[in-house]
C-alpha cells in the first residue's frame, strides 16, 4: 500500500516547509494482512538562514501502527520517497528533495531507522518485529541549507509512503 503526503514552504521573510499527511489504512500484500498507520499531519521547518539547516517542528513525530494482522512471522516495514528531484516553488531554483533528512528518534517494538529523502529510491524509516503488536517510531525531522537564491515563497514536493508486510 503507498500513500501520499506533501512538504511546503510557505513565508515571505522566511521559509516554512510542511510535511503533509493523514491516518490511512493498509491492505498488504496477503488476503488476511491489515494494518492502521497514523502519521502526523504537519512537520513545519520554518527557516530563518538559507544558509544553516532547521529541524522540523514539533522536535518528534509519532508514526504509529494499530490494528495490526499479519500472517505468522511476518513484519511491517515502512519507507519514503520524493515523487520529483526538487520542491516547485514560486520561481528560481527548486529545493532539493535531498536536502530533507529523518532520524529515527526511538521505536517501540521494532527498529527505526535515519536517511535521506530521494525520488529515485524508497528510504527505510521502520521495520517492525514479527508479529509485533501496536509498534511505532518517532520521527525527527531535518531540512538542510537550502544555500542562496532560493526565493521565500511556498515550495511544494509530494513523498510517497510504502507499508509492506515482510518475511525478515
Amino acid at each position: 500500500m503507498t500513500g501520499t503526503g506533501r512538504f511546503s514552504t510557505p513565508g515571505q521573510a522566511f521559509f516554512a516547509v510542511a510535511l503533509l499527511v493523514w491516518p490511512a489504512a493498509a491492505a498488504l500484500a496477503g488476503a488476511q494482512e491489515t494494518v492502521r498507520v497514523s502519521v502526523p499531519t504537519v512537520v513545519g521547518f520554518a527557516v530563518a538562514d538559507v544558509s544553516q539547516s532547521t529541524d522540523g517542528s514539533p522536535d518528534s513525530t509519532r508514526i504509529a501502527f494499530s490494528d495490526v494482522t499479519l500472517a505468522n512471522g511476518h513484519a511491517l516495514r515502512l519507507s519514503v520517497k520524493a515523487d520529483t528531484d526538487t520542491f516547485v516553488g514560486p520561481d528560481g531554483p527548486g529545493i532539493p528533495a535531498s536536502k530533507v533528512s529523518w532520524t529515527s528518534l526511538g521505536a517501540s517494538a521494532g527498529l527505526g531507522m535515519s536517511g535521506t529523502l530521494s525520488a529515485s529510491a524508497y528510504g527505510l524509516v521502520f521495520q517492525s518485529d514479527p508479529s509485533p503488536g501496536s509498534p511505532y517510531v518517532d520521527v525527527g525531522w531535518t531540512l538542510a541549507a537550502p544555500g542562496g537564491g532560493v526565493r521565500a515563497g511556498f515550495h511544494d514536493l509530494t513523498i510517497r509512503w510504502k507499508i509492506e508486510a515482510i518475511t525478515p
